[in-house]
């Protein structure tokens, strides 16, 4: 099936917004920017404290209003944490689990892995290592837990992560230059300059850009990433604004799979990891050809309409490509015991994973008066299609073994070099898929403001296919439908103090299958949550505490077989029985200090009686910054973070458990005119500590203590 371009469809729904060529006044250009229906202000932020979301509804709302947890990163945090993938960020939030090795963006979301995160509220496409976009483009994260099926249509059981990109601003011309450099080579120059232009200042131009050099404290490691992500928006009439962006991302680095990994005898869930033999922390496990790369690009295109005072439009839609591919690697694998020696077997791999992706939404928001009642609804229409590819070759051996290919590593004394003796084309499979989702929500005010009613039903229909073209073998099941509710409630006794319930369920297309073409069966899920949530002091304190229920059937995971995994293969369990309670705190005790604190506890029972891969029971974790604002230290700030993991299953058959571990951050800055420092430090402890497994033969350790300096200069 060939993929049908954004462009096309652009121009075929072009006439649902009206345009006209009047040029805007001065003044319409303030209106239009503060007005945006779909866009939050940040100005109502107040430092790390986010009052407002887009990812719950698509359209800029309270947190306070809505029946369901929601936890904000703010432009402010981001700047002062400096991330380069998600987890970073995500850590300080409670019910939160960073489940793959660092600097991939998956984790997980009250025990389910998450690993497509939203931009815009549109879905990414990638793959378990990124999406092919850099953190310098986003103003802002939003992690919405439980099943949002009713906005998202695909959606993880856990929750849904939303990335607020960057936009175009008509109000100031402003450029943010910054250069950053590091333990271990780390190299990082990032440019943000935004224009107005056109009389009037209908139009404006921005552009970020960044490249990254890095190594690392393992031989071999190092990576090289290049993005430029140019945007032009154009204020067509003063109630009509336009913003085209392309995203272009290129990234080149070692894959070492892992640092550490289990030793036999492999007896019981007591299994001794490599780092007991106190192996150095620098070494490296895969051949120093184990490359891999990842291409992206994107082309955006968002619509705005203000109909009237009421009424809002917003056409949203991007076409993207991307491509992971491994050129080769070598992959981890047993290590046995031969006459007293530890020699490691690895296999050989090459592979490219193309996909093609297309998303076309329409939002409409309207926000009227009904009696005593005021009211707002949102209706919305989203279709995506995609196609890829999986091609893999794989090594073999003398005696035709694909897992024992290279010479074993003896990891005491390793000797690297070598390359299998043949190979043999193992995966040629395509597959496709589309979503078509319709939905509308209702949030209705009633007795001023105390009580807020919402409802809201989404219906779905996905297909998807898969070939096999080794075997021509093609999987063609019939198309999958689902009506998934959500209702809820808020109850608002004083300012400052909101009760909430909700029921949600969520129903999730998936559009891949695996190497050998078979698709898999739509996972869905239920939840009920209550809670309560605070903005008291004038914004000082701000909390949300909630207690959830959820059971999930058809739930897809890794294959337990570590080989069948690393080639990509996932099986689907009966599902998950969850509870769990979660807070999330932030406050202000005096001028200049803030403190935000996030923890959970869950209790999983799965059907198969297992636990997730890489999820604690309990974490906690703690950030604080302090400002000064006056004296000698005016313009210097200290901050400090801390995250503790409880214990967590090592892999997805529960065969080994990783111990918890404590982590340490600690940053400063300082802002002098246009000048700015900061200094971060990770793992201030250089704590060697087992942070995720994706098996017994695949263990990352948390990063050694890194210090990293970022000089900026705003023009």
């Amino acid at each position: 099936m060939k993929t049908t371009r954004l462009t096309a469809a652009l121009v075929a729904l072009a006439p649902v917004v009206p345009v006209s060529a009047q040029t805007a006044s001065p003044a319409a250009t303030a209106e239009v920017v503060q007005l945006s229906a779909f866009e939050v202000a940040s100005a109502k932020d107040k430092g790390y404290s986010a009052r407002d979301t887009v990812g719950a509804s698509r359209i800029a709302i309270p947190i306070a209003e809505l029946s369901q947890a929601i936890a904000v990163v703010n432009a402010e945090m981001l700047r002062d944490l400096a991330p380069n993938s998600l987890p970073e960020v995500t850590r300080y939030i409670g019910g939160v689990a960073e489940t793959n090795s660092p600097g991939s963006d998956i984790f997980a979301i009250r025990g389910v892995p998450i690993s497509s995160p939203f931009t815009d509220g549109l879905p990414e496409v990638g793959s378990s290592q990124g999406t092919g976009l850099d953190f310098s483009y986003f103003d802002r994260v939003e992690v919405l837990k439980g099943p949002s099926a009713v906005i998202y249509g695909s959606t993880s059981a856990g929750g849904v992560v939303n990335r607020v990109a960057k936009k175009p601003r008509f109000d100031r011309a402003r450029t943010l230059l910054d250069l950053e450099a590091g333990s271990y080579d780390h190299y990082r120059g990032t440019l943000d300059a935004n224009q107005p232009i056109g009389p009037g200042r209908t139009m404006a131009l921005r552009l970020v850009g960044t490249y990254w050099s890095r190594q690392s404290a393992q031989n071999f490691d190092y990576g090289h990433r290049r993005f430029l992500a140019p945007m032009f928006a154009w204020r067509i009439t003063p109630s009509t604004t336009a913003v085209v962006a392309i995203t272009d991302y290129w990234d080149r680095y070692h894959k070492p799979w892992g640092q550490a990994f289990t030793l036999p005898p492999y007896v019981g869930n007591n299994l001794a990891l490599s780092f007991a033999l106190n192996l150095p922390r620098e070494r490296a496990w895969a051949e120093p050809y184990s490359v891999q790369y990842e291409q992206g690009r994107r082309y955006n295109l968002s619509v705005e309409h203000k109909v009237n005072a009421h009424w809002s439009l917003k056409l949203a839609g991007f076409s993207s490509s991307y491509n992971y591919h491994e050129s080769p690697t070598t992959i981890l694998r047993d290590v046995v015991l031969v006459g007293g020696r530890y020699l490691m077997q690895r296999s050989w791999r090459y592979s490219a994973n193309p996909v093609d992706s297309d998303t076309l939404a329409l939002d409409s928001a309207w926000k009227f008066d009904l009696g005593p009642t005021r009211h707002t609804l949102i209706a919305l229409a989203q279709y995506a299609q995609s196609e890829g590819r999986v091609l893999q070759y794989l090594g073999r051996s003398a005696t035709n073994s694909t897992t024992d290919v290279l010479p074993r590593l003896d990891i005491l004394n390793p000797t690297y070099g070598g390359q299998p003796v043949s190979t043999v084309l193992s995966t040629s499979t395509e597959s496709e898929g589309s979503s078509l989702g319709l939905a509308v929500q209702e949030q209705a005010y009633l007795f001023k403001d105390r009580l807020i009613l919402q409802a809201a039903v989404r219906h779905n229909r996905n297909e998807s296919a898969g070939f096999n073209v080794l075997t021509r073998l093609r999987d063609t099941p019939p198309a999958k439908t689902k009506w998934t509710p959500r209702y809820g409630a808020v109850y608002r006794p004083i300012d400052g103090v909101a009760f909430y319930g909700s029921r949600s369920e969520t129903f999730t297309p998936i559009f891949t299958a695996n190497p050998d073409g078979r698709t898999f069966t739509p996972p869905t899920s239920k939840q009920d949550e209550i809670g309560v949530k605070l903005d008291l002091l004038g914004g000082k304190v701000s909390a949300t505490v909630a207690h959830y229920k959820r059971s999930e059937r058809n739930t897809i995971v890794q294959d337990p077989d570590p080989i069948r995994a690393s080639a990509g293969y996932r099986v689907q369990i009966a599902g998950d029985e969850l509870k769990g309670n979660e807070i999330d705190l932030y406050f202000s005790p005096l001028a200049g200090l803030q403190v935000l604190v996030g923890a959970s506890k869950l209790d999983a029972k799965t059907l198969s009686g297992l636990r997730t891969r890489g999820v604690p029971d309990k974490q906690a974790s703690v950030l604080a910054k302090y400002a000064f604002s006056a004296g000698p230290l005016k313009g210097l700030a200290l901050g400090s973070g801390y995250t503790w993991r409880g214990r967590r299953a090592g892999d997805t058959g529960n065969t080994f458990w990783l111990p918890g571990g404590n982590l340490y951050q600690a940053f400063a800055a300082y802002g002098w005119r246009r000048y700015s420092l900061h200094l971060k430090v990770d793992n201030v402890t250089d704590s060697f500590y087992a942070n995720n497994a994706v098996n017994r033969n695949i263990i990352s350790l948390a990063p050694p203590r890194m210090v990293t300096l970022r000089v900026s200069r705003e023009f």
